[in-house]
């Protein structure tokens, strides 16, 4: 690999990631893959080469911490300013294979932490990326497997009972690993009190998606605070299925970014189909998420940022923008949601030494954006720079990548697994 030579950047003003507020005056240092120092602009090595960003705030890179990862996506997560995904559900062996290459070639593709497969109950949801397990002692053989492989955390699904989590909780701290679950059999509440680190979607969360009274919501909080556990909301996956039929989702000048193959599965989306009621019942949902959701930010109970890429009219990357959005609807402050998408997520993904902060030490994964995210958290979007792991991320570069990934035929699990339920689900409403 070709040894980054040290550069400076110099933005209008520096967000560390943590604080509540931004330093201006200050250059970021780079050598090789990591921030060497943060200096006054004024100290600026002379002949040292500068990259000026005025106007914009220089902020760690983004972290989407639920992605379900295709091959195509990876260098639009990079376009975004997504610089490390957490994959929590894909096919062990392919993972594996994608998170060495991110390592090899990170002006390609996103940092990639994973799951491995979806370790499921007697029946597996999604067959391509999920294991069935019989049986407690069956999932705690799962559990110590994907451990052993060196996973960076453990993902339970669906149909996993109260019997089987137990047993894979334990499992899991027993050998030092995350574990997580979107959870169904097993309600949010009885998941905390089994220590499970952490809920997705706040799934299995009766209070959190029904037009619950204050007090309801307050003691659902209570509950989950007493027996702590991380949430990681996903608001903009249930918003979009919500609203799957509407024609501003179809014209997101964004879409250029997504395979042709997803564009056309996510307009033939099941719920397009569906009777209205349903899309209504989850749009209502939604709000009460929401609500819920500002509930626990004002209780400081951990929260992580992430999208369930790749659902309809999720683009990667750029899906991460419209959750940020989401969260500071839902009553977050810019700076609360930011830190869920930064610090605080590689905090709780346990890479919090390496990654997360503008400080001295820490990986070279940066952005800049004009504007002021923590003034008004759709800046985020504006995306002028990236830097991951010291590499000066080209656009133009990612672009024809993107291109290239876009003429191939997918062929992966997730691809696999997505593309064939909606064409299953497209013959039965034509025969319907």
């Amino acid at each position: 690999m070709t040894k980054i030579e040290p550069y400076a950047i110099v933005p209008g003003q520096i967000w560390n990631g943590k604080d509540p507020s931004c330093e201006t005056e200050k250059a970021v240092i780079v050598d090789g893959d990591r921030i060497d120092r943060l200096i006054s602009v004024n100290t600026i090595p002379a002949g040292m080469k500068q990259h000026h960003l005025p106007c914009c705030t220089l902020l760690p890179g983004l972290i989407d911490c639920h992605v379900h990862l295709s091959d195509w996506m990876r260098p639009v997560f990079l376009a975004a300013g997504v610089t490390t995904i957490r994959d929590v559900g894909n096919n062990l062996e392919w993972i594996l294979n994608r998170r060495s290459y991110a390592e090899k070639y990170p002006a390609r593709s996103p940092r990639i932490l994973c799951c491995g497969p979806l370790l499921d109950g007697p029946t597996a949801h999604w067959p391509l990326l999920g294991q069935s397990h019989a049986d407690r002692q069956a999932i705690e053989r799962s559990v110590q497997s994907v451990v052993a492989r060196g996973v960076d955390a453990v993902k339970l699904y669906v149909n996993v009972t109260h019997d089987q989590m137990a047993g894979a909780v334990r499992c899991a701290h027993d050998h030092g690993a995350h574990i997580l679950a979107h959870l169904g059999a097993v309600t949010a509440e009885d998941a905390a009190k089994i220590g499970l680190d952490e809920i997705e979607h706040l799934s299995g969360c009766a209070t959190a998606w029904k037009e619950s009274s204050t007090e309801e919501v307050e003691a659902f909080c209570e509950t989950l605070a007493s027996n702590p556990v991380i949430t990681c909301p996903t608001l903009v996956v249930w918003d979009r299925i919500g609203r799957v039929t509407e024609p501003a989702f179809l014209n997101d000048r964004r879409l250029a970014w997504v395979h042709p193959s997803f564009r056309e599965a996510w307009r033939y989306y099941p719920w397009r189909f569906d009777p209205p009621v349903k899309r209504l019942q989850l749009q209502r949902g939604v709000i009460d998420v929401k609500r819920c959701l500002g509930e626990m930010w004002k209780r400081d109970m951990p929260i992580i940022c992430g999208t369930d890429t790749p659902w309809p009219y999720l683009v990667p990357g750029f899906s991460l923008h419209d959750e940020l959005g989401l969260m500071v609807d839902a009553g977050l402050s810019p700076v609360g949601a930011l830190r869920s998408a930064t610090h605080d997520a590689a905090s709780i993904l346990r890479i919090g030494e390496e990654l997360g902060r503008v400080e001295p030490g820490k990986f070279a994964d940066l952005i800049a954006v004009k504007g002021n995210p923590l003034d008004d958290i759709f800046d985020i979007q504006n995306i002028v720079q990236v830097v991951h792991n010291g590499n000066l991320i080209q656009k133009n570069a990612i672009r024809r990548q993107t291109q290239r990934a876009h003429k191939n035929v997918i062929d992966d699990p997730v691809g696999n697994q997505f593309l064939g339920y909606v064409s299953r689900m497209r013959t039965r409403e034509k025969e319907a």
